[in-house]
């Protein structure tokens, strides 16, 4: 099974049932079935890698919307895995109800990877090759997929590079440290992204996605046990938060002591 099904299965988990959008091949309870014992081998092996965590997390929102990046990342660092890991790649065959396939010899690099190689060293070469490929490719498929190709997504605006709301901090650091909610609740204390928070109830993780959404807000994943909730924020100034429920609802706002 190739890392693109393992990613479509994840994004399929993450939406949940109403929104999701299933790999081919995969229908009803066998999708419910595959997409449930593969996150769960993923999850037990890559659980603290940041590019399926940003995946679940982006995936998991209201809207739902995957960058072309973090797919792309996330097939990246299952497909590296697979290779590294024999015992990782047959458990996924399993969990997606497929036999694993007999040891091969690894593959010669493909395009894209001679590409991202080439876009390192020599980044003018890398240009016109890309070119190339993409009037190559187009011409004799006629169709080409997303994964297929490097992403030609535009680079991620300021706010993931210099922090939501001019913070000066990288992406989701800028959640880091305590708030105080105007609700009268319990402050909230954020660590590393992705790791624990307090001020929810029970012992919780935390995980915010790296750049806004059209509308300008982060995607905020809390996880207690087996449980998740899913929150919006919108930085209205460096050390000033408006949080929204996963359906867009105003919930609170919080001050950064």
């Amino acid at each position: 099974m190739g890392p693109e099904i393992v990613v479509g299965l994840l994004i399929a988990w993450a939406a949940g049932r109403d929104r999701r959008l299933a790999p081919s091949g995969y229908t009803g309870e066998a999708l419910d079935r595959a997409m449930d014992r593969v996150h769960a081998v993923v999850v037990a092996r890559l659980g603290g890698s940041e590019a399926v965590e940003r995946l679940l997390v982006e995936a998991g929102t209201e809207r739902g919307a995957v960058t072309g990046r973090t797919r792309a990342d996330a097939v990246r660092t299952i497909a590296d895995t697979i290779r590294a890991d024999p015992a990782f790649a047959a458990a996924l065959h399993a969990a997606a109800g497929s036999p694993a396939p007999l040891p091969a010899p690894l593959p010669a690099p493909g395009l894209r990877t001679r590409l991202l190689i080439q876009a390192r060293t020599r980044p003018a070469v890398a240009a016109a090759l890309v070119a190339t490929a993409i009037v190559l490719v187009a011409g004799v498929i006629g169709l080409i997929t997303g994964s297929d190709l490097p992403t030609t997504e535009s680079a991620p605006p300021s706010s993931a590079a210099t922090g939501p709301a001019g913070t000066g901090k990288a992406g989701p650091d800028a959640l880091i440290g305590t708030w105080t909610p105007s609700d009268g609740t319990a402050p909230k204390i954020f660590t590393t992204n992705g790791g624990t928070c307090t001020g929810f109830g029970t012992a919780a993780n935390c995980t915010l996605a790296i750049a806004p959404d059209p509308a300008g807000r982060y995607a905020l994943v809390v996880r207690q046990s087996a449980d998740s909730s899913h929150y919006e924020l919108e930085f209205l100034a460096a050390d000033h938060l408006v949080v929204y429920d996963a359906g867009g609802s105003r919930l609170y706002e919080l001050d950064r002591v």
